[in-house]
């Protein structure tokens, strides 16, 4: 006869032994829904509202501050503390398949949100970050209803299976996980301080429209800086040579694909040939020619398409991160999916300073980009840490 498998988690706090239970979360809690209410609705004071685009653009387990308000409607649904809120449509299963607790009374829970209301049994972050992560959160993508907007309802959360200890023990792990996700959002909250004074420096350190010197310079330099275009700055390359035949990466391999896009590194390829020789002494700027964004690079590296130019300076005269940091400044936004380097961008009318101002200016930035680069990996250990935690902690 087959021996049941035993329902504990591989790490444990010292003093609990018991096997976890297993129940239907319809025997564990009760369930409501979220009234009414939009984003029209909002106010500058009012009534505390949670609206369900909060666990998308402001996602935690545990909702600690309410900076959205409303004028409060009859009946309207009202925090008791300890609701669980789900959202009930989103863009993909990954998505919607989120929780969060309300810990604060009084609350306005707005509509498209399904609310649990536990029982005794049951603590309400252990459930959040239950229902968030692993074998909970996939049984609830696979009931997510829909393609281009994904459902999902109160009759998909009753259904679902729940593995739980004792309500000390949930305590125990929800406490940890508290403190962990406090850690993270400081973290956070370091790397867009350092991001906000970077771009501050990016405006006081360059001279505005109709202006020939910046507010802010380093000492020992003076005089106006020059104008000029960026095609006599930059010299761009197609990008054809360097495409990546094809797109099977492995982190084992050694040489970066990149895109000029958001994601930047899509990952690791092991072709020998095509490959781009940019070093510290020979950087360049990768260019999307459809978005407009870009990403400095000094390492060897293929592409993963056409859509990019690849951008370095043109002379002596210029520094090729410099001319990266005026890429950056430059205030424009794409109205249309065309081409944009040789029609739009090249033609700008930009302003630079001696290579020696150059020069020390790019080094200063390259400082503060070596900072935030520190500090995101500081986050991206401590996010791995919490999701191997959230493997080793539940059943």
């Amino acid at each position: 006869m087959m021996e049941e498998k035993k329902l504990v988690p591989k790490r444990r706090y010292q003093g609990f032994t018991e096997d976890w239970d297993k129940s239907k979360l319809e025997n564990l809690a009760s369930f409501s829904k979220g009234k009414g209410y939009s984003k029209k609705d909002l106010t500058d004071i009012g009534h505390q509202l949670i609206l369900y685009g909060r666990l998308y653009t402001n996602y935690e387990t545990v909702i600690k501050k309410v900076d959205t308000y409303t004028i409060k409607q009859e009946n309207s649904m009202l925090s008791k503390g300890r609701e669980v809120i789900v959202p009930s449509s989103g863009e993909t299963k990954e998505d919607i398949a989120r929780a969060s607790v309300i810990l604060e009374p009084n609350i306005i829970i707005g509509g498209d949100l399904n609310v649990i209301i536990p029982s005794k049994e049951l603590d309400s972050v252990f459930l959040a970050l239950n229902i968030s992560n692993g074998s909970c959160q996939s049984e609830l993508m696979k009931r997510a209803q829909g393609s281009s907007v994904v459902h999902l309802y109160n009759e998909d959360l009753i259904s679902v299976t729940l593995y739980f200890p004792c309500v000390k023990e949930q305590q125990k792990i929800g406490e940890f996980f508290k403190i962990l996700d406090e850690r993270i959002a400081n973290q956070e909250r370091k790397i867009a301080k350092v991001k906000a004074l970077k771009a501050a420096y990016l405006t006081e350190m360059f001279p505005q429209e109709g202006e020939t010197v910046p507010k802010r310079r380093f000492r020992g330099f003076e005089g106006e800086w020059n104008e000029t275009i960026l095609d006599s700055v930059l010299a761009y390359e197609q990008p054809t040579d360097y495409i990546v035949d094809e797109d099977s990466y492995d982190d084992s391999y050694d040489i970066p694909v990149l895109t000029a896009g958001q994601s930047f590194l899509l990952g690791y390829t092991n072709e020998k040939h095509g490959i781009k020789k940019a070093d510290v002494n020979n950087s360049v700027i990768i260019f999307d020619d459809f978005t407009t964004s870009s990403h400095h690079v000094d390492f060897f590296f293929k592409v993963k398409s056409s859509a990019l130019k690849i951008l370095s300076s043109n002379s002596r005269k210029y520094s090729t991160y410099f001319a990266y940091l005026i890429l950056k400044n430059i205030d424009y936004t794409p109205e249309s999916h065309e081409r944009h380097w040789i029609s739009i961008f090249s033609n700008f009318e930009v302003m630079t300073p001696s290579m020696e101002e150059q020069q020390k200016i790019g080094e200063f930035f390259k400082n503060l980009d070596n900072q935030i680069r520190l500090e995101e990996k500081k986050l991206d250990k401590l996010q791995k840490m919490k999701k191997a935690y959230l493997e080793e902690m539940f059943v």
